[in-house]
């Protein structure tokens, strides 16, 4: 499941679903414009307005990218939380999709609706994502060797994850298509898509990550890397968190995330950091 042969598969297979569930919501949306499908069958959110189509193409995306993310976690802690905040990115971005309808229709006003909020902290995030690569770039980290014992166990955590990820992707979607069935006898209010599997995901990556670092503490003589690793649980917390908060308050969780990311990967390369960790050797 981790092999180049495996991930392309895994990619090709991604981009059709996409295609293929872009085709359906786009089809559903214009049947419902001209009046062949009952409205009252479908939540006006997600099949008011053609551009709601553009929701599913993004959400097979997702996807893909949180295979990408387990298949990191594997080789690089620090690329794992790379991959992180261009998910909690993306759910940004696929988000202001799903909010556009109501604007481009006049029923709400820029400043009232989730649009603003999505695409500000979409591009924080992405100037964010971008400043972590560029700072993973340039590090030149001391080497430890890590003892057998721990790459087993994160080969094993990977493992697991992933067959919890392909599981819990059925399950959550089964589940959402259930209540979307049910939503003409009662119109209750359905799930978020956006909540729909990740919040479960990142509450279970919170507790692999914990696992991960206190086995690292062992291996890893560098006390500002254990801090540092510290600091990405915190930032996968915090993007958990997110998941049950509304408005503005949902994004300035997600970015403080996205800081505490970045500002660990960088603190943990000052000079005075490294030059103590030498002089310990």
């Amino acid at each position: 499941m981790f092999t180049a042969a495996f991930k392309s598969r895994f990619e090709k297979l991604t981009l059709y679903f996409g295609i293929a569930t872009f085709i359906l919501h786009a089809v559903i949306i214009f049947l419902l414009k001209l009046h062949f499908l009952d409205d009252k069958y479908f939540p006006e959110n997600l099949f008011g307005n053609p551009f709601a189509a553009l929701f599913s193409p993004f959400s097979s995306l997702l996807v893909y990218e949180v295979y990408l993310l387990i298949f990191y976690l594997r080789r690089s802690y620090t690329k794992s939380v790379a991959k992180q905040l261009e998910i909690m990115a993306l759910i940004l971005l696929r988000n202001c999709f799903k909010d556009v309808g109501q604007l481009t229709e006049r029923k709400i006003s820029l400043l009232q609706s989730e649009l603003l909020k999505d695409m500000t902290g979409f591009v924080i995030l992405l100037i964010l994502v971008w400043l972590f690569y560029h700072l993973e770039a340039k590090r030149t980290e001391l080497k430890y060797e890590l003892t057998e014992a721990f790459v087993k166990l994160k080969e094993r955590l990977s493992i697991f994850l992933l067959v919890i990820f392909f599981g819990l992707s059925f399950y959550s979607f089964s589940n959402w298509l259930i209540e979307l069935i049910k939503y003409a006898e009662n119109h209750a209010v359905l799930m978020d898509p956006s909540h729909i599997f990740y919040t479960e995901f990142f509450t279970l990556l919170t507790f692999v990550d914990v696992l991960l670092l206190l086995s690292s503490a062992k291996n890893l003589q560098n006390t500002i890397l254990v801090i540092r690793n510290s600091g990405y649980v915190l930032a996968t917390f915090l993007a958990r968190v997110s998941f049950s908060l509304q408005g503005w308050e949902r994004i300035v969780m997600v970015v403080i995330g996205g800081v505490m990311a970045v500002f660990m990967l960088w603190i943990s390369r000052r000079s005075v950091f490294l030059e103590a960790e030498k002089k310990i050797e």
